[in-house]
């Protein structure tokens, strides 16, 4: 609603009041009828725009033309920007939306989440997209960033998949052929979710969408630790004590992707050895006949 309101020169409580919301009434499914109905939108264009429940089996969640598996890896809760954009252009880019989305390419900004301001955090229930809640202009704030090459290599293939392009894994000495969104950004979670060797992930890491600077940390983690494998020679083994199995066991027993559970299933063995992924295809039937497909 936010987007909308600012894409037609209007503020967000006139357009709460078109679509028939109350003061302090969540939006539903009955205000999403009524938004796409002013704005001309059909129901098929209506279901990528906004999170809905997946169909078919193949995942849980549905936005933006794409499948996943936990409804954590979208941002309904937790809105970010890039100061630039709003200062440029008043517009929200849609892959801000993803959890670990964390940097604008074109201004090479990293998203934020918080009032430059006062300091808490971004709500979808703000003046407009270029205004805080508290009455600051966000776009004020832009200032200039050094932003680590990991966290570029991990934004590009981000967003090319978002975008329906091929992305080249080859800065990271990766071949994923086929692989969705869900599944990177599954292998990104895993990898970057736990800050040091033995150190468990700090409580809901796995089940809620991590805050900005949480999410930054995350990929700029996964992607180190991935190069620093590469560079030693010793491959994805030596990240056995370093990484969070539960994210990697969601794409095999859930993949969103026609690869993704054979690319995961490599991972997993790369990681924690053949023999502990050959006893997990023992555990799961439709894992150990995978190959007859």
């Amino acid at each position: 609603m936010l987007r909308v309101a600012s894409a037609n020169a209007m503020s967000l409580a006139k357009l709460r009041q078109l679509v028939g919301m109350g003061e302090n009434e969540t939006f539903n499914a009955h205000h999403e009828v009524a938004l796409m109905g002013l704005v001309g939108l059909t129901a098929e264009l209506r279901s990528n725009l906004l999170p809905h429940g997946a169909r078919h089996g193949v995942g849980n969640v549905a936005c933006y033309g794409h499948h996943f598996r936990i409804r954590a890896m979208l941002r309904t809760r937790r809105p970010q920007v890039c100061l630039a954009c709003v200062r440029d252009a008043a517009y929200c880019e849609a892959h801000w939306d993803l959890s670990l989305s964390v940097l604008c390419l074109r201004h090479r900004c990293l998203l934020q989440d918080k009032c430059p301001s006062c300091g808490a955090s971004l709500r979808w229930a703000r003046p407009s997209v270029e205004w805080s809640h508290c009455k600051h202009y966000l776009g004020r704030d832009v200032g200039v960033q050094e932003i680590p090459a990991q966290i570029t290599i991990a934004q590009q293939i981000t967003h090319d998949l978002f975008y329906g392009k091929e992305p080249d894994f080859g800065f990271l000495g990766m071949a994923c052929p086929g692989i969705s969104l869900d599944a990177w950004l599954s292998l990104l979670w895993a990898l970057g979710a736990m800050d040091a060797a033995f150190v468990s992930p700090r409580r809901g890491a796995l089940i809620a969408a991590p805050s900005a600077a949480d999410a930054c940390g995350m990929v700029l983690r996964a992607v180190t630790r991935i190069q620093r494998c590469q560079e030693s020679g010793k491959g994805l083994h030596d990240l056995r004590n370093e990484v969070v199995e539960a994210p990697l066991l969601g794409t095999i027993l859930n993949p969103v992707g026609r690869r993704d559970r054979a690319l995961a299933m490599g991972w997993y063995a790369a990681i924690f050895g053949e023999r502990e992924a050959e006893a997990l295809a023992l555990r799961h039937r439709e894992i150990a006949q995978m190959s007859l497909f």
